[in-house]
C-alpha cells in the first residue's frame, strides 16, 4: 500500500509493510515545465522544490539514488544539470540530459529525510529542445549503501568490534563499581576497628592490665585461699591480658591517636594516600560506577539490537 503527500508542491512516497524503499518520480524537463511552441521546447524552468520521506532508524549507512531517465530527443548545446541538497551531506550535481545515477548521502550514512532539487545550470531557460524531450528524476530513497557481500560482511565485523569493545567497557564499569563499593566498606570498617581499639576506655583498659598484672601474679601464687579452679581462671585471664598491648602501641611519639596509615606502614600509607587523594578530587562530583556500570550494559544491548537490525537490513548480500 502507497500514501502520497504533498510539500512545497513535492509529491513525495510513504511506504508501509512489504516495499523496501520509497520512490518518487520527478518531473525535470517536459511540456509542464517548457513553453511548447512550433514542436519545440523552450523557457524551462527549474524552481526550486523540497522533497521529503518519513526515516526510520538504520543500522547500516544508506544512500538515495538519484537516477535520471531521458526519452526523446534531448539534443543541446548547454550543459544542463540540476543539483540536490541536503543538510549534513554532500552537494549531489545531476547532468540529466543523459541517464546518470548519482549518489545524495547523509551525514555518517544517516536517512535523508528531505532534499532541495534546484537549478545548476544558467541555460536552462536558453535551452530549446525537441518537442519529444523528456526527462524524470528517479528518487530511490535511503537504500541500503552495500554493492556486495564483502561489504555488507564488512559492516557487520565493524558492528562486532563496537560490541566487543562496549562489553569490555561495561565489565570495567563493574569492576569499578565492585572495587569502589569494597573499598568503602573496608576503609569504614578498618576505621571503626581503629577507633573502638585505641579510643580512651581501650587505653585505660590497656594501662590498668599492665598495672595489675603482678597483683594478679601475686594472688595466684601467694593467695591460699583460692582453689585450683580459680587460680586456673585468674591464669588464664593473665595470660589473655597480653592481647591488649601497650598504650604506647596505639600512640604517635608525641602522644596522639595512631591513624590507620600509621598502623599499617609507609609502603601501604602511600597507597591509601593516593586513594584518598583520588577521594578528595572527587567529593564535589564523585563518579557513580552503579550508573556507569548500568549505562554500559545499556549501550551493549542497544548495540545488539544494532546487529539484529542489520542482519535484517543486510540479507539480500548475505550467503
Amino acid at each position: 500500500m502507497k500514501k502520497r503527500i504533498t510539500f512545497a508542491g513535492a509529491t513525495c512516497a510513504l511506504l508501509f509493510a512489504g516495499q523496501a524503499h520509497a520512490v518518487d518520480v520527478i518531473d525535470l524537463i517536459s511540456p509542464a515545465r517548457c513553453e511548447p511552441r512550433f514542436n519545440r521546447l523552450m523557457n524551462c524552468q527549474m524552481a526550486p522544490r523540497t522533497f521529503i520521506t518519513p526515516t526510520a532508524e538504520t543500522a547500516v549507512p544508506l544512500r538515495t539514488s538519484l537516477r535520471s531517465v531521458v526519452t526523446g530527443n534531448c539534443s543541446t548545446q548547454y550543459p544542463l544539470e540540476a543539483k540536490a541538497e541536503a543538510a549534513g551531506a554532500a552537494t549531489a550535481i545531476i547532468p540529466y540530459l543523459r541517464n546518470v545515477e548519482v549518489m545524495l548521502r547523509g551525514a555518517g550514512g544517516a536517512p535523508v529525510g528531505t532534499f532541495v532539487l534546484s537549478d545548476n545550470s544558467a541555460w536552462t531557460s536558453t535551452a530549446v529542445l525537441d518537442g519529444t524531450c523528456n526527462i524524470k528524476l528517479e528518487v530511490r530513497w535511503n537504500e541500503v549503501d552495500v554493492s556486495n557481500t564483502a561489504e555488507a560482511q564488512a559492516l557487520l565485523t565493524a558492528i562486532d568490534a563496537e560490541i566487543t569493545a562496549a562489553s569490555n567497557h561495561a565489565s570495567r564499569m563493574e569492576e569499578l563499581m565492585l572495587y569502589q563499593r569494597a573499598y568503602s566498606l573496608m576503609r569504614s570498617l578498618a576505621d571503626r576497628f581503629r577507633v573502638e581499639l585505641s579510643n580512651e576506655t581501650m587505653q585505660e583498659m590497656r594501662a590498668a592490665a599492665l598495672e595489675s598484672g603482678p597483683a594478679l601474679e601475686s594472688m595466684i601464687l601467694n593467695c591460699g585461699d583460692l582453689s585450683i579452679e580459680e587460680r586456673l581462671a585468674l591464669l588464664r585471664l593473665h595470660g589473655g591480658l597480653w592481647v591488649l598491648g601497650h598504650p604506647e602501641d596505639w600512640q604517635r611519639p608525641d602522644g596522639t591517636v595512631m591513624t590507620l596509615e600509621d598502623h599499617l606502614g609507609a609502603d601501604a600509607a602511600e597507597v591509601l594516600a593516593r586513594l584518598n587523594a583520588i577521594i578528595a578530587r572527587q567529593t564535589q562530583n564523585p563518579p557513580d560506577y552503579a550508573q556507569l556500570y548500568d549505562a554500559a550494559t545499556q549501550e551493549v544491548i542497544r548495540l545488539q539490537n544494532k546487529k539484529v537490525l542489520a542482519l535484517v537490513q543486510l540479507d539480500p548480500w548475505l550467503p
